[in-house]
């Protein structure tokens, strides 16, 4: 089954993947409310003699009431929580507050079925994320983790693609040249990607754009040998790297003058 990342504003999509058998990972708002257990339903008993008979299963009365989302991150002890790396970024490491709980979903004010609640908390900026997943009971923290963070690079090679190979770079009016123009997109991001897989063991650093930018300077030239793109990579990386350390001393200052 394959792994989709989407933003669930509505229940219709995430129901769709369920009946696609696709195992998914879905933002939710922090209004999304759960049970922490799955509470009795049953359809109740016509009271009195009149009306009709009741036919629509409801939760029984005296079981407890859902909760939303971000009252229950609010009540979490500190054990529930773990520390997970995300990645490196231009501003330094990411790391984040990461919970994940069994929870049912309120679906049409009954139970839905048993899902995975996550929880991330950024601790740079404090902003919290909320994602429900059907991934199956078992899965491990280290794999919820990791799909719990799949969009971002699914958003990076769309920017990557706009950026690169000029996805939205089109002027055009009918659906047959809007499809070509995806078609050679994708071929582009295409080739970028297998040199950029080919190039990178030589150059731990190397980025779309470097790759962009060498085909740029070597395709008009007759000839350039491998030692000077790789002379001209290395300059590259050092101006990189030198902006990006500048960057997080001015960010340590900033927050020790604070």
């Amino acid at each position: 089954m394959a792994s989709t990342a989407t933003t669930a504003n509505n229940l219709g999509n995430v129901e769709t993947l369920e009946n696609e058998n696709q195992t998914y990972i879905a933002d939710v708002p922090c209004t999304t409310r759960v049970w922490l257990a799955c509470p009795l339903i049953e359809i109740p008993a016509r009271k009195g003699n009149r009306g009709r008979i009741p036919t629509k299963q409801k939760v029984v009365d005296n079981q407890p009431a859902a909760i939303e989302v971000r009252k229950l991150a609010k009540s979490l002890d500190s054990v529930h929580w773990q520390r997970v790396f995300v990645r490196d970024t231009e501003r330094g490491q990411l790391w984040v507050r990461l919970t994940a709980l069994r929870v049912y979903p309120v679906r049409d004010d009954l139970p839905g079925a048993e899902s995975w609640l996550i929880i991330r908390v950024n601790e740079q900026t404090g902003e919290i994320k909320y994602q429900l997943s059907n991934a199956s009971a078992d899965t491990s923290f280290q794999r919820l983790a990791q799909m719990s963070h799949s969009r971002f690079w699914m958003e990076r090679a769309i920017q990557d693609a706009k950026g690169q190979a000029g996805l939205a770079d089109y002027q055009i009016r009918s659906w047959r040249g809007w499809h070509h123009h995806m078609t050679m997109t994708i071929l582009a991001m295409l080739f970028l990607l297998e040199l950029h897989l080919d190039w990178k063991p030589k150059a731990v650093n190397l980025t779309l754009c470097d790759v962009r930018e060498i085909l740029e300077v070597v395709l008009p030239q007759r000839m350039m040998t491998s030692s000077e793109i790789l002379k001209w990579i290395a300059k590259k990386h050092k101006a990189r790297l030198s902006a990006r350390h500048s960057h997080a001393r001015t960010t340590k200052s900033r927050k020790t003058a604070d």
